[in-house]
Order: structure tokens, then sequence, then C-alpha cells
């Protein structure tokens, strides 16, 4: 994948993206409201170990985030640090509107072998680096275990397949009572996650390994698709499924409507605060029977734009945020991208064992420019098959001719 020489995508810039002018020994960081608080901190430390340079900590809202950093990248009014998804990073360097951080690596001695290799793949273009991740994520399985007794199951033998796991789920389901949720609304990525792994771990997926056609037709992709879609053609998730995302399944779990569902360990503080009557326990994603589990590895990534006016002081600041036991402070309850940070108290919880189990096997999502466009393809064409009465088959060979067609 070749660098552009400029940015590639057009967008309006809505006059509330435009930057307050820049001074020197001051920068922006944009810092998703969620860690927010814990951001605000350290530039505080950070201003009182460096007083020459002052960190302003802009709140940003997670939902449309994607697109307010591609406008101002586009536009060249940006701050000189932002957080970004990983599965971001990559469409965002090819426009030309990432600084490239090796030269801020090599200059500041940072260990890249101390970061997980999936989660710095996520940054890379042409052997280049455009991010730094701090916050790594796999999902695992969330479960309530006295569902499981109720249901004369044993719930510390949780399945480890895929018919198994469709056995549980239909012996779970009871009335208003479902075995299995699964995403198949709200925000695209929420259904990403939670299915294309099931692809992947069966040998399909919805690229081809060159990236330049989909395998989303092919009889591997076919049988996984149908098998995530089967708990709700088969009665064991609720009829709300094409309205569920993330939070809607985190909320049916604490309600005790769903025994099961996917998620990372960030969602077991809201379950013991909501609902500290569940019993609840982990386990490994299914996988098909003689084959490996597999999970779309997720995360976020510290980027420095190119059009930064204060690069110098951002780099500096970088680098205190790198520093292990910062980044494990901002991460809070989700995993840091360095090993040395994941040995911190606080992530040797044993309620987060199988979250940790899962990295290994965690994959990043494909470098592609249109990305987002092939995801809401593929969304749309999980949506069809879950209203009822569509062939997978034929759903899922016309998606492929349409990302065929965009990838031409």
């Amino acid at each position: 994948m070749q660098l552009k020489s400029k940015l590639a995508m057009t967008a309006a810039v809505p006059l509330f993206l435009m930057q307050a002018p820049a001074f020197a020994g001051e920068i922006t960081w944009w810092a998703p409201e969620f860690g927010a608080d814990r951001a605000e901190v350290l530039a505080q430390k950070f201003e009182e170990q460096n007083p020459d340079i002052s960190v302003r900590v802009e709140r940003v809202v997670p939902n449309g985030l994607q697109n307010r950093v591609l406008v101002a990248l586009q536009s060249g009014n940006t701050p000189d640090l932002i957080d970004v998804a990983n599965g971001w990073t990559v469409p965002f360097a090819t426009t030309g509107g990432l600084m490239q951080l090796d030269d801020f690596i090599a200059d500041n001695e940072i260990d890249l072998d101390d970061f997980l290799p999936a989660a710095l793949n996520t940054a890379k273009v042409d052997g280049g680096l455009y991010g730094i991740p701090f916050r790594a994520e796999a999902h695992a399985m969330i479960y309530n275990k006295d569902m499981f007794r109720e249901a004369g199951l044993d719930p510390e033998d949780f399945p480890e397949t895929w018919a198994e796991l469709q056995e549980v789920a239909a012996a779970l389901t009871n009335g208003s009572h479902y075995g299995m949720g699964i995403a198949g609304g709200g925000e695209v990525s929420n259904t990403i996650f939670r299915s294309l792994p099931f692809l992947w771990m069966n040998g399909g997926g919805v690229l081809s390994e060159d990236l330049q056609s989909s395998i989303l037709d092919t009889p591997e992709s076919v049988e996984a698709v149908d098998f995530y879609t089967s708990f709700l053609a088969e009665g064991s998730a609720p009829p709300s499924t094409l309205e569920n995302d993330g939070t809607a399944l985190r909320r049916l779990f604490i309600a005790e409507t769903i025994a099961i569902y996917q998620s990372g360990q960030f969602d077991l503080g809201s379950i013991a605060q909501e609902n500290p009557d569940i019993d609840v326990g982990t386990a490994l994603i299914p996988h098909p029977e003689g084959k490996e589990t597999s999970v779309i590895l997720g995360g976020w990534n510290f980027v420095i734009p190119d059009a930064a006016k204060n690069k110098e002081d951002a780099e500096t600041f970088l680098a205190y945020l790198l520093e292990p036991e910062n980044m494990g402070y901002y991460t809070d309850n989700n995993f840091p991208a360095r090993e040395t940070a994941m040995q911190m108290e606080q992530f040797q919880l044993p309620e987060y064992e199988k979250f940790r189990e899962m990295l290994q096997y965690a994959r990043p999502q494909p470098p592609v420019n249109n990305w987002v466009q092939i995801t809401q393809m593929y969304f749309d064409s999980i949506q069809e098959i879950l209203l009822g009465g569509a062939d997978v088959q034929e759903v899922l060979t016309d998606t492929t001719q349409q990302i065929d067609g965009l990838l031409k």
C-alpha cells in the first residue's frame, strides 16, 4: 500500500472543527470522553514535570470521531495528539495526514519489542509506523453461571465448539430468557467485532489474504455467517437482536434476559455494579470442531497529525504517555499494549484471564482504505439474513459482488 502525497478524501469543514491558534509550549490532545478524566490527570502531572509545556485536553465523543478526525486532517486544522481506534490508523495514514513516527521511536529509544506485535501492525504502512498502540482489547464469552445451573448445565464446563454452543444456548432458552445474545444493530462495528472472527476461525473472511477480492461467498464464510445468525433463527437469541449493539447486550445480561454474550473485560465492572448477584463466568470464544478460535484485536493508538503545530512538544508528551506506568493508568480496565504495563497488578485479576488468553488469537482488521464501506456492506447482509427468509448463500454472493466492485 503506497502513501498518497495529500489527503484523498474530501469533506466539508464544519466551523466547530477550526482550531484555536497554537501557542509555543501549548499542545492540544483529543481524548475520547471515556478516558478524559484520566487524560487530565496525566496532563497535569506532565505539566508539573515540564513547566514550559501546557496540555489542553479536549474531550471528544467517540461516536462520529472517525469522520471528525478525517475532516481535521483534510483541513489541516488539527490538534497535536489524537487517540484513534486502531482500525482507523492505516486509512488515516494512507491519506498522508499522519506523521511517521519512526524517528520519534529511535530518538526516544522506545522498545517496540515490548509492544504486542499485532497491535503495532495496526499502525504500519509500507514498513513505517504512523501510530503507537496504547490500548489492546480482545473479546471473550461472558456468561451467567446461575442460569447454567437452573438449566441443569455445569457452569464450569463452557462449550468449546460451535455445535456445543448452539446446544447449550437452546437449553438455556426458556420463555423470556434466552441462551445467547448476538449483535445485529446499532453502530456497525458492534456486529463486525462479534461475527467476523467466526468467519476467520472457519477459514473464511470478508477479504482475501491479498486484500484484492472478497471471499464472503465461499463455503467457509457462508457456514460461519449461517452459524452466527442461527441463534436468532432458532429462537435462542432475543427478538430484539436487530436492534442490539454491545451496550444493549450488556443491559440484557444484567437484566438476566440473556445467559451468554460476547464482549470485552471492560463490561465486567458495569455488571458487578449494576447486578452484583450475578455469578459471572468467562470463557474462550467457541470454535469449529478441529479448528482454532479467533478474535478481532480492538484497541486505540496515539497519532500525531502531520499538520500539528507543536510536533516537538507533542513528541515529548507522547513519550511520557508511553511510559508503562502511565499507559497502564490511562487504559484503566482495558489492557495496555505494552507487555511491561500488562504486568501491573490491576491487570492480573482472575476474571481477566480469558480475555488475556484471547489476545494470543487476536487479529487486526484488514488494513484497506475502504474498510468502512466494506463493513457496511457486510453488516447490511447480516441484517438481511437476520430478518429471516433470505438465503444465506444468495445474500453473501450478492454482497461479494458489491465488495469486488468497490475494490476494482
